[in-house]
């Protein structure tokens, strides 16, 4: 049924219980000593839907379920259009508003659900005075006037948007709702467009149910693979997860995720159920409008659930949660739809005035026997090594490069504030003002914090706006090339210089001649050869130029375009010129054809790195706004790079910048995510995981949120 993407797991500690902190290598903890939210921290976010009870704290043994062991909230109904306007132009956000403020109270990740869906639509949205169906640029209108209007509201505030909901049936043909016979396919991509508008910074996500059916998987897949080939930003896939006891088939589920992952998207559960009951037909999934008639035999279990089928309900949950903990690398959230039985739509859906069971927390909110067996799935030691680790918690650093210098790490950051200016595409609110530098022994080593290396007002040709930084070594001195604003604000690149790794750093009058845009990586080769790779698109100002030079009007390229390339320039022997013009960087998929500007999944934004592994040169970056880290390999350092694949799934925050690094027989990502600011993705804290390769040389994938 309709419903939301985040990521949602249930509770296990007894109510009383105090949910103390898990520690999941600690094998000594009982598994019903410790909350969900806790024990799959490092997989993927744990949420709930919420009813208005419980978003008004009237419900509050609910309520003290949702705090101690929830970490992602959506609202059931109150952020559908029926309810948040009832009448054209009159909105009513006072649920809605009452919701977000509870999220952000707790701390948890905010979900809103739904904006373009068949059902709960208004009646009055689709017809005309004269109770004909309104024209295609008028509901095309109404489409935007809605998601703007709700959307812009929350800006900064809602974590991730269900865009659409339901648009594609079981047999994978596109659902003939109002939305597609008056405005046809395009109003799929037309309100993720409105959407990515309204609020840049949010998460973006298609909905539906039975997902595991092959045709509707398949119709899915093709779908989004549509709306990103149009430009449109889809940022996930929730798998909604209404299940019964003997079907969907694990193989299906786990063959949907791989699909699903395979477009470059997350993977999410997001409204998750498991009905004990009769169905009324194989693969009922969560079809809103079907109902059937009461009978006794439909309703077996009236007065309690035997201990039978709660233990084949038991193992029904820990199959499934066993597999999502297979694939934690691709799924970002799983949510339960619901917070006991007696919350669950599944009380009446097919079937009015049943009774069922499909939640961890049954009708008094206590935990089902089963839960301390999900938890203790969580508690298999793992063998790995990519554990991350929060770098200084005291402030917030970003777009972390690191770099060993006298056998130590020195981190090169951002310095991220609260500038309070409003967010926009061009990142403004991104208002760097100064640089500062870290060092540290190892990367379990205290670190250490330099200070402030660099001043905005030091700098003669500054405007403003500091951003990505890096900094090299040569012959005992240290450069320092970062991007700044001049007084024309147009991006440069400029240099600084130290006698040692921890500066102070000294700028040099003027910026690099002929540099512009943003996120140098400065790159020492083994023959001694100096390179920076630099580019960023939109606010990085990098569609700004062709050849070099600025060009009118400054557009990015169309979704079957070229893609822009980053560039690449050689050095100059003082370290402080390019000597040479850039050149274009160009990235190929793996038939030698360069990525389009529509391969969002893959194509370049910003964040160059580079770095050599076994003799070959690894180019790696950000997508931007699908939010991911990916690489290609060339085999000379101005390429052509053949795309690989994915380093880094999405991090919370919408901006992710990296660097990697060899230290002591092993690798490391640095990076940064904005959790510890609670989502906001311009105050971000650095970050650093283990970095593997298998035996072909290819990267393993990491995963933003539980690495």
């Amino acid at each position: 049924m309709n419903i939301v993407t985040t990521i949602v797991l249930t509770v296990t500690t007894l109510l009383g219980v105090t949910c103390a902190r898990a520690n999941i290598q600690d094998m000594e903890r009982a598994p019903d000593s410790i909350c969900l939210k806790e024990a799959f921290e490092d997989k993927f976010f744990i949420g709930t839907a919420l009813n208005l009870d419980q978003i008004w704290e009237q419900n509050t043994k609910a309520v003290a379920v949702v705090k101690k062991q929830f970490n992602s909230i959506v609202a059931e109904n109150c952020m559908k259009s029926m309810f948040l306007q009832p009448k054209e132009g009159e909105f009513y956000f006072k649920d809605a508003d009452r919701f977000v403020e509870f999220g952000e109270k707790n701390k948890m990740q905010i979900i809103g659900h739904t904006l373009i869906w068949h059902s709960q639509t208004p009646a009055w949205f689709f017809i005309d005075k004269d109770g004909k169906d309104v024209s295609r640029d008028e509901l095309i209108a109404r489409m935007r006037n809605h998601i703007k209007t709700v959307v812009s509201r929350y800006r900064g505030k809602v974590f991730g948007w269900d865009v659409v909901n339901e648009a594609i049936l079981d047999n994978g043909e596109w659902r003939k709702s109002k939305f597609y016979q008056i405005i046809g396919p395009e109003f799929i991509e037309l309100a993720f467009k409105f959407a990515h508008e309204a609020d840049p910074d949010a998460e973006l996500y298609y909905n539906d149910y039975s997902t595991s059916i092959p045709a509707k998987r398949k119709g899915v897949i093709a779908m989004v693979e549509r709306v990103k080939a149009a430009g449109a930003f889809v940022h996930g896939i929730g798998m909604q997860e209404h299940n019964a006891l003997d079907n969907p088939s694990l193989e299906e589920v786990e063959k949907t995720i791989l699909g699903f992952a395979s477009l470059g998207v997350q993977v999410m559960v997001t409204e998750m159920d498991i009905s004990v009951l009769p169905h009324g037909r194989p693969n009922m999934g969560a079809e809103i409008s079907e109902r059937l008639n009461y009978s006794k035999k439909m309703n077996p279990y009236e007065k309690y659930l035997p201990a039978q089928k709660m233990s084949e309900l038991g193992k029904r949950y820990t199959d499934f949660f066993r597999l999502y903990i297979k694939h934690k690398d691709k799924i970002s959230r799983v949510t339960l739809w619901g917070v006991g039985d007696g919350d669950s739509w599944k009380n009446d859906w097919p079937i009015l005035g049943r009774t069922d069971y499909p939640l961890l927390f049954d009708r008094l909110y206590q935990p089902k026997p089963f839960v301390k067996d999900i938890i203790a799935l969580t508690q298999k030691k793992e063998v790995k090594m990519n554990k991350s680790r929060y770098l200084y918690p005291n402030d917030y650093m970003a777009d972390p490069s690191a770099h060993v210098f006298e056998n130590k790490i020195y981190i090169y950051p951002s310095h991220d504030r609260e500038s309070g200016i409003k967010a926009n595409d061009n990142g403004d609110h991104f208002d760097m003002q100064d640089y500062h530098v870290f060092s540290m022994d190892d990367v379990d080593a205290e670190i250490k914090n330099h200070g402030k290396v660099l001043d905005i007002k030091d700098i003669p040709w500054a405007g403003r706006q500091f951003w990505d930084s890096d900094v090299t070594e040569k012959d005992g001195k240290y450069y320092m090339y970062f991007s700044l604003k001049d007084k024309n604000d147009i991006f440069r690149i400029g240099v600084a210089i130290a006698d040692q790794p921890y500066g102070p750093f000294i700028p040099r009058a003027n910026p690099i001649k002929g540099s512009y845009s943003i996120d140098p990586c400065a790159f020492k080769d083994d023959d001694g050869s100096y390179y920076l790779y630099f580019g960023g698109i939109l606010g990085g100002q990098l569609q700004f130029y062709r050849n070099n030079k600025i060009v009118s009007p400054t557009t990015l390229p169309h979704v079957d375009e070229t893609a822009l390339s980053p560039k690449v320039v050689k050095i100059s022997e003082d370290m402080l010129e390019f000597s040479e013009q850039p050149k274009d960087l160009v990235i190929l998929d793996k038939n030698g054809q360069s990525l389009k500007h529509g391969d969002n999944g893959k194509r370049f934004f910003e964040a160059s790195w580079m770095h050599k592994y076994e003799g070959k040169y690894y180019f790696s970056y950000s997508t931007g706004d699908s939010h991911l880290i990916c690489y290609a390999i060339g085999d000379n350092p101005y390429g052509p790079f053949t795309y690989q694949g994915v380093i880094l799934s999405p991090v919370v925050g919408w901006t992710t910048h990296h660097s990697i690094l060899q230290f002591k027989g092993k690798w490391y990502l640095f990076y940064h995510d904005s959790a510890p600011s609670g989502g906001k993705t311009w105050l971000r804290s650095m970050k650093v995981t283990e970095l593997e390769y298998d035996e072909n040389g290819k990267i393993k994938q990491i995963n933003g949120l539980s690495s």
